[in-house]
């Protein structure tokens, strides 16, 4: 015959169980997303060093090619100089004269931006020197937090593989019927299959139970269950 006040005691003790399990599997579950998330700093941080890179070289890229204009440019005043010997009239000579004038105007524009994108590259570059040197400090925080996580991950299993044996073994004492509907009722409510009754409320539900129900448990001579979230109750001692 079924000792229900025992069976009742050994499911509480069961739900403590699987309480902790349930918790060891939400800590095991957010191992991966705490390591995700910081790939994902990591990364982020990468791509704006990378942006920085690309700035860089873009400003490089356009800082060579003012350099070559004001080449072409310095050819052109040369071609210039040489033609202005070689001229009979003076209109031709002012021509030339007026067309070197331009051409240094413009030499003075391009060796001013010139400048001004040097100013430019030494600022990047100094921005890129400051992230490279944060993100590799950063990259070696998160490998030590990692490798810690890692070994987290390592110790709670095995508690939980330590635990689950105690879990197993308690649950071979219960009633098989009786062990049946506790886990059907701890699978559909969230982990939460056992709750005690408190100020005349189910503290699965928080819905108050009738006196009868109340008096029905405090006897234990059946499982009673909550007649609206179905959770098996009992009365704190």
């Amino acid at each position: 015959m079924v000792n229900f006040e025992e069976q009742l005691k050994l499911l509480i003790e069961l739900q403590g169980f699987d309480t902790r399990l349930l918790k060891i599997k939400d800590e095991l579950t957010s191992i991966p997303e705490r390591i995700g998330a910081i790939d994902q700093s990591l990364k982020e941080k990468g791509a704006s060093l990378k942006k920085h890179e690309d700035n860089l070289k873009a400003l490089q890229l356009k800082r060579k090619e003012k350099e070559v204009e004001l080449q072409t440019k310095e050819e052109t005043i040369k071609k210039y100089t040489s033609q202005m010997h070689q001229v009979k009239t003076n209109k031709e000579y002012s021509a030339l004269q007026d067309e070197i004038n331009r051409v240094k105007a413009d030499n003075s524009l391009i060796e001013e931006d010139i400048l001004k994108i040097f100013d430019q590259i030494d600022g990047v570059n100094a921005e890129v020197a400051g992230e490279k040197e944060l993100l590799k400090k950063e990259d070696a925080v998160a490998a030590g937090e990692k490798k810690k996580l890692d070994a987290d991950a390592v110790r709670i299993k095995g508690d939980a593989d330590k635990l689950k044996i105690e879990r197993d073994g308690l649950a071979a004492k219960i009633d098989k019927a009786i062990l049946a509907k506790y886990e059907r009722i701890l699978k559909n409510r969230g982990g939460l299959a056992v709750a005690p009754i408190v100020d005349e409320s189910c503290q699965g539900c928080f819905s108050r139970m009738p006196a009868q129900v109340i008096n029905e448990v405090k006897m234990k001579n059946a499982i009673v269950c909550c007649e609206s979230c179905t959770r098996i109750l009992y009365v704190e001692e």
